[in-house]
């Protein structure tokens, strides 16, 4: 499987996401600088659309190659991408644009930092296209790219980023109706602030975001069906006010590369936040079929099938909880089972979020028996066990063993009190303030239990305080928004008018989330406002797909 012995990457805590993206389908096994020993033994795929950009080239196969590279760069698929624009340059040496996509897809992206030992590889061959350019465009690519690199494996990379996009953007002006060089200049300025694009009133925009966001707009204004501008734009606005502006464009690009699985999916970042949960959960079960397909050919390995695929399946299980569809939901938990190895959840944080996945949907749709029945999921990460304690105090509550539920919440305290988060926190994963959230929903959950629901609301408030802290992510580090729980103790305190901001708060946060759209209904209901509670009936209808709910499961 994965044989970093035979490779030349090195584990390490903020660089291995590359170090394994550029180990994934076939390069496992070889160093990161060696291409394939022949051109014709990297697959030339039928399904990843038409994008075409004539490189300097009179080799039809090194042209192919070359945008079935661009193509799988757009899709996030680097490794591949790698190997894709390697066979180029075994059918013509002399492209030098085959050397500049090598020398890209070794390069940082908005998931994953540059691996030091992707370094010199990357000096290697933006060096040979430079020494092999001769079309002025062509030398303006690569000279930009050559900005992004240095000599010294150590360098500051903000600097290095920095002036790339500097010069892609320079380049954009020289060239401004090439729309490649367009969508490489939007990338590059989002790889100067990777995923952190907007302030906390989701309106105004951070850096030369901004900036990014008006080139992508132009280019689809020219092209909108362009994979790249897409996937680009997506991840621009989805954490933003109005994620809604991307709505148009995501409903056309899973058809615009059937065989890229993370494009297939890239939709649901945008139906997710605008409460579209089954178009969520049913592009992410084609980008999963997508990924299996593809991986079958080449292999599980790197992080494409160690994290990628995963969060496929990771997103049709939390939208399948947002509708109620425990069936789904536990039939994706259960697929989850075994797809990130330890050595992957040790190194990349954000896996670990992945795998408390399947607690949180126990938490919320299992039966108290089916939880307690779970097995440990031991100590070697104290962030996946912390959500399996806080599951199964769920459940004790549920079924009022009380001390128990106690007891769940005191192991929770004692493994944020006792555990190294460090590389979770480097990875921007907030393990300390989520098993905060854990054990204040949990004493909500013991206090609804003994029938206090003052001191629920209490624990329910300083959860959903907490919750508004934590930063964007998809899906959310949390599973459901807090706010509705602290509706539905405000509803049994009898403040109904508190009740209905509460749901509504919960609403803004989780758009037409079955859970608070009946929580609302309740709350409508409570302050005789009998037209307004019929028109969220019949929301709350057309969203859920479970069983029947009462206030304590929200």
């Amino acid at each position: 499987m994965f044989e970093l012995s035979r490779t030349s990457l090195r584990i390490q805590i903020t660089l291995l996401g590359s170090a394994l993206l550029f180990g994934a389908p076939a390069l496992a096994h070889e160093p990161v600088a060696a291409p394939p020993t022949s051109g014709t033994a990297v697959p030339l795929y039928d399904n990843l659309g038409d994008l075409h950009y004539p490189v300097d080239t009179r080799h039809e196969l090194a042209q192919r190659y070359f945008d079935q590279g661009l193509r799988l760069t757009y899709a996030f698929n680097h490794g591949e991408a790698l190997r894709a624009f390697r066979a180029a340059q075994q059918h013509d040496p002399q492209c030098a644009m085959c050397y500049w996509g090598e020398a890209f897809v070794l390069g940082p992206n908005i998931n994953a930092p540059m691996d030091a030992d992707a370094a010199n590889p990357a000096v290697a061959a933006i060096n040979k296209a430079r020494d092999l350019a001769h079309d002025a465009k062509e030398k303006g690519w690569i000279e930009a790219l050559a900005k992004r690199y240095s000599d010294d494996p150590d360098a500051d990379r903000g600097p290095l980023n920095e002036a790339y996009a500097a010069a892609m953007g320079e380049l954009a002006g020289q060239y401004p109706a090439d729309q490649e060089i367009a969508v490489f200049f939007v990338d590059a300025l989002m790889n100067t602030s990777p995923w952190d694009y907007w302030e906390a009133d989701g309106v105004t925009s951070k850096g030369r975001i901004g900036e990014a966001i008006a080139m992508a707009e132009q280019v689809l204004q020219r092209n909108p069906n362009h994979p790249g501008a897409i996937h680009l734009y997506i991840h621009l606005t989805e954490a933003s006010n109005d994620p809604h502006r991307a709505e148009p464009y995501a409903e056309r690009l899973a058809g615009l590369m059937p065989g890229a699985g993370h494009l297939v999916h890239m939709p649901s970042h945008t139906f997710f936040r605008v409460g579209r949960y089954e178009d969520s959960e049913n592009v992410n079960k084609r980008a999963v079929k997508a990924d299996e397909d593809y991986l079958d050919q080449v292999g599980y390995d790197g992080l494409y099938a160690f994290g990628y695929y995963p969060h496929n399946i990771h997103y049709v299980l939390t939208s399948a909880q947002m509708a109620g569809d425990a069936a789904t939901a536990f039939e994706y938990a259960e697929r989850l089972q075994g797809k990130i190895p330890d050595v992957i959840a040790a190194n990349v944080g954000w896996t670990q979020a992945i795998l408390t996945a399947p607690y949180y949907a126990h938490a919320q749709l299992s039966t108290p028996a089916t939880i307690l029945a779970l097995p440990d999921p031991g100590t070697q990460f104290p962030f996946v066990q912390a959500m399996w304690h806080y599951a199964r105090g769920v459940a004790y509550a549920a079924q009022g063993e009380l001390e128990n539920a106690q007891t769940e919440s005191a192991r929770i305290a004692e493994l944020n009190n006792s555990s190294d988060f460090g590389m979770l926190l480097d990875w921007a994963v907030p393990a300390p303030d989520l098993l905060r959230i854990a054990q204040h929903v949990l004493a909500g959950r013991i206090a609804q239990a003994q029938n206090d629901a003052q001191r629920a609301v209490k624990e329910f408030e300083i959860a959903a305080a907490i919750q508004d802290t934590i930063a964007y992510m998809e899906p959310p580090y949390w599973y459901y928004p807090v706010s509705q729980s602290l509706g539905a103790a405000l509803l049994q305190a009898g403040e109904p008018q508190r009740a209905v901001a509460a749901f509504e708060r919960s609403l803004e946060q989780f758009p037409e989330n079955g859970w608070s759209l009946y929580g609302l209904m309740q709350a409508l209901q409570a302050c005789d406002d009998a037209v307004a509670a019929q028109d969220v009936e019949q929301r709350f209808k057309q969203a859920w797909a479970g069983g029947e709910l009462d206030l304590r499961k929200l």
